[in-house]
């Protein structure tokens, strides 16, 4: 998550110096053809990269320090080779059908191990 935070922020770093380098080019030409009162269109443009390279190096150094998401553990099942896991738990043998400690390897009465 963290790199496509940072860039996008690379993104808008970079198309913020375009749009007003467009802006102001397109200004001059204005200017140039003795229009001097039509470049204030083009100086909305001006302010909006201003914007978007303030706002994208913002982006970036949030992208660079965001923490990576972390995962939820998988929710545990109880079957009887997790439940052997846990001392004190009874576990019922499926081969011979008696009850044993679960913090035993397999059970005293007929060597069953639990699976």
């Amino acid at each position: 998550m963290r790199s496509e935070i940072f860039f996008v922020g690379i993104i808008f770093v970079i198309a913020g110096p375009v749009l007003t380098m467009f802006a102001l080019s397109s200004c001059l030409g204005t200017i140039l053809t003795g229009h001097i009162f039509a470049c204030v269109t083009d100086l909305a443009y001006v302010v909006i990269g201003g914007v978007f390279f303030v706002v994208g190096i913002t982006t970036a150094f949030i992208g660079v320090f965001a923490p990576d998401p972390t995962r939820a553990p998988p929710s545990p099942s109880f079957t009887p080779a997790t439940l052997a896991a846990i001392p004190g738990t009874q576990v019922t043998c499926k081969k011979c059908g008696k009850g044993y400690d679960s913090s035993l390897f397999f059970c005293p009465s007929c060597g069953q191990r639990p699976v």
